[in-house]
């Protein structure tokens, strides 16, 4: 569950191999003496007509490409999608494709083409000044693109320049150079040589503003994210991954009824681990009941989109039209995770426990929420950390628990049945079986000191925490109302799992569970015993009885 078992064959192996630990490459040739100057609270002057700057100099600390033809003295620059063609002695030149004016013409000093800024900064697309004295490009403290690309030229080792200049305090007390340079080594060993940036776009959430890109490798290209604070600093990144396995083609279901609920932005948490979600409230000043969605394994995004599918936004959707709150958020992993990653003894309380128990706290000062009746759902990872949750709800303000597909046993055993089947699908590999098999059996061996594992031990503290852990077991001699509901042909959480809940809470009274024999892990319905990674391509949403039974148990759970 740490790791995403419905990825496509090809992609699983690089996937696993960049989940086990994050945090980068050496390549290309340094440049002596290149500093880009931090600006953090400098605006550059708009008006840069007269100073005239090294191109190749400020280009390749930008990570683009100067070509120089000698016969015809003229030099082509590549960055971003743009181009820019001049010949040295003219002010004419040609600009992605068309012709403009510089102020002067592009000249030879000591064999290195000379224009001014500000013909560059208007053919790239950029805003950047030149420090003459340090032989040093300015950014400009709102020009995220030209932070970016610098960024990945210094990552990437086509720049001299420091990796971390424009990293928040957040980001720079755990991600230094030495680690950015490990990761970035890590994805080159297993992609290629990088080749480029091929795209770049922008969007915001309440949080974050994010530039994402995508990064050309000699086996193919990958998403990448940096996430600037609001001080434009970046304040993580992330090699995107799951990325590939989101495609288009989501419907709101059929029961969704828009007019009968709103949505908004909203902050979940403040400060260092803020994450950007999004609170669902029926029409009506309320107070509503409320129901918190807490994500499965993986850097899950606030609907949970996987495939063509979005189970968050079904059950937001669908719970909403039927008068109950939903506050769903994007999960700590993929709004953090450099920062998280590089945490010390991560566990899952840090990965997802902290930020669930921050969620209900938040919802019982929230308008139009009713304090008494808040909720958690928590599915597949979301309901296996739920006993600890409930056990960390000191005040309890929990009213009662979701579990969909909730595993109930032991982790490992699970996650070897779960391999088992995806080889047995030829989806995943032998080795990464055998690889997991491996160290699952270092960490079931009782003599295991965690402090000091076996050289041959990889996977890191996330999942030492586990040992011994069994919620079923845990949630014995708990209270509180709980619905544990489970897909009958389920092959990442089996239906068994939902067995071992039962022998477990056969002397609790507040139990309720619900099993449908045609769903999957994702309540999405399919064809034959068990399930396979490719249903989740095909469009569909969760059943309109699963929303009824979740709903009609929280109105039942606040009639009483």
């Amino acid at each position: 569950m740490r790791t995403n078992p419905t990825i496509p064959l090809k992609a699983i192996s690089a996937i696993l191999a960049l989940s086990i630990s994050l945090p980068t490459i050496s390549s290309a040739a340094s440049m002596n003496n290149q500093v880009l100057t931090p600006a953090s609270n400098i605006q550059i002057d708009s008006d840069r007509s007269e100073q005239i700057v090294p191109l190749r100099a400020v280009v390749e600390m930008l990570g683009g490409e100067v070509l120089w033809d000698e016969t015809s003295s003229t030099v082509s620059v590549k960055y971003l999608g743009h181009t820019l063609s001049l010949k040295i002695g003219s002010n004419k030149a040609v600009s992605d494709g068309k012709a403009i004016t510089m102020p002067s013409a592009a000249q030879l000093v000591e064999k290195r083409t000379h224009i001014t800024l500000q013909a560059l900064n208007e053919a790239l697309g950029i805003t950047i000044g030149w420090d003459e004295q340090s032989q040093a490009i300015i950014v400009d403290k709102m020009d995220l693109t030209s932070k970016v690309t610098a960024f990945i030229a210094s990552a990437l080792g086509s720049s001299n320049i420091s990796s971390t200049q424009y990293f928040s305090a957040n980001l720079g007390s755990v991600a230094t150079a030495e680690r950015i340079d490990y990761f970035f080594r890590n994805a080159t060993g297993q992609l290629g040589s990088f080749k480029g940036i091929t795209s770049l776009t922008t969007d915001k959430t309440i949080v974050h503003e994010n530039v994402r890109l995508a990064l050309a490798f000699e086996k193919g290209e990958v998403p990448f994210v940096l996430r600037f604070n609001h001080g434009s600093e970046i304040d993580d990144f992330l090699l995107d991954l799951s990325a590939a396995t989101k495609l288009e083609g989501y419907k709101l279901p059929s029961y969704a009824n828009p007019q009968a609920y709103t949505e908004k932005e909203v902050m979940v948490g403040e400060g260092r681990w803020a994450l950007p979600g999004t609170l669902t409230l029926p029409a009506g000043e309320g107070p509503h009941p409320v129901v918190v969605l807490v994500h499965g394994s993986g850097a899950n995004d606030r609907d949970e989109w996987l495939g063509v599918l979005k189970p968050f936004s079904d059950l937001a959707a669908g719970l909403a039209s039927q008068g109950i709150a939903v506050l769903r958020y994007e999960k700590r992993s993929l709004e953090y995770a450099a920062q998280l990653s590089l945490l010390p003894n991560l566990t899952m309380k840090e990965e997802a426990l902290d930020d669930a128990l921050t969620a209900v706290k938040q919802m019982s000062n929230t308008e139009g929420i009713d304090p008494e009746q808040i909720y958690v759902l928590g599915h597949s990872q979301g309901g296996f950390m739920m006993p600890r949750l409930v056990e960390a709800d000191e005040d309890k303000q929990i009213a009662g628990t979701v579990l969909m597909s909730a595993p109930g046993g032991s982790f490992f055993d699970l996650m070897e049945k779960q391999f088992s089947y995806l080889v047995d699908l030829n989806q995943m590999p032998l080795q990464v079986l055998e690889y997991y098999k491996g160290q699952f059996a270092i960490l079931k061996d009782p003599n295991l000191s965690t402090a000091n594992p076996p050289k041959e031990y990889s996977l890191g503290y996330w999942f030492m925490d586990l040992r011994g852990y069994e919620p079923a077991e845990m949630a014995k001699d708990q209270s509180g109302k709980m619905l544990i509901l489970q897909g009958g042909r389920d092959y990442q959480v089996m239906p068994e799992q939902l067995d071992i809940w039962k022998e477990n809470l056969k002397d609790r009274n507040d139990v309720t569970y619900r099993l449908y024999p045609k769903l999957n892990h994702f309540y999405t319905e399919g064809e034959g015993a068990m399930s396979t990674p490719n249903e989740y391509l095909k469009p569909g949403n969760i059943p309109i009885e699963v929303i009824n039974d979740i709903s009609n148990w929280v109105n039942n759970s606040t009639a009483k």
